[in-house]
């Protein structure tokens, strides 16, 4: 990217989130200026990027994601950040990744997503990739005391399970948003909310990506006390 450019993305707010996720997230944590962001399913450095915003102005990041490819891309835009090439699950394993033609981000663990979006012969690959609970990550990632200002999580249908890897207790961002394909009234009552409640936080506001797809963003019960 070139200087100018880079200049104008600083200077002026502009939105790299699908929906301004990142405009509206930069709002409700004016208050913080540094910190952490940890980007789950993060895919491109740039593009529909939740985080590249807060990146511009200072913060920094564990960006984590199964591509491969994406390393490179990170080298260039994202020098500041940590790249962890691996998915994110309850327990230790390996599994199939499928690679999608023309849309990386649509990549996924899931079969059933595949299938659902009638992905089959879009499949380029499946690669064996490792995958590894978020505590573990953090673990690794992390210095004590560290301040998380938010979790992005987007993992096209594993987003609960990355949300149960993580240890709530010692990894407690102000801020977790989660893509959702449910209308709002499902996502009151799905496990997610349900999980996320029991770890003291809310939905506070859900964005508008297309008909009931956009993310939920959940904050910790404290963040206004």
């Amino acid at each position: 990217m070139n200087i100018f450019k880079e200049f104008l993305y600083r200077r002026y707010k502009i939105s790299f989130s699908k929906s301004g996720e990142d405009i509206l997230l930069s709002k409700i944590l004016q208050n913080f200026k540094s910190g952490t962001y940890v980007d789950i399913g993060c895919w491109h450095p740039i593009k529909a990027s939740n985080t590249y915003f807060f990146y511009l102005r200072g913060y920094r990041g564990i960006c984590i994601d199964p591509n491969p490819q994406l390393k490179l891309e990170f080298s260039k835009s994202r020098k500041t950040d940590t790249l962890i090439t691996c998915g994110v699950g309850g327990t230790a394993s390996e599994l199939d990744y499928y690679v999608i033609k023309h849309d990386e981000s649509m990549n996924t663990f899931n079969p059933l997503f595949i299938e659902e979006n009638g992905l089959q012969d879009s499949v380029k690959e499946i690669l064996k990739i490792p995958v590894r609970p978020l505590a573990g990550i953090l673990r690794e990632t992390c210095s004590p005391g560290q301040e998380l200002l938010f979790f992005d999580v987007d993992v096209e249908g594993y987003d609960f399970e990355v949300l149960q890897s993580n240890n709530w207790e010692d990894f407690r961002p102000y801020a977790v948003m989660v893509e959702s394909n449910l209308c709002l009234k499902e996502d009151m009552n799905s496990d997610i909310n349900g999980f996320l409640e029991e770890k003291g936080y809310s939905i506070y506001a859900k964005t508008v990506i297309n008909k009931d797809l956009g993310n939920l963003i959940f904050l910790r019960n404290d963040f206004y006390k």
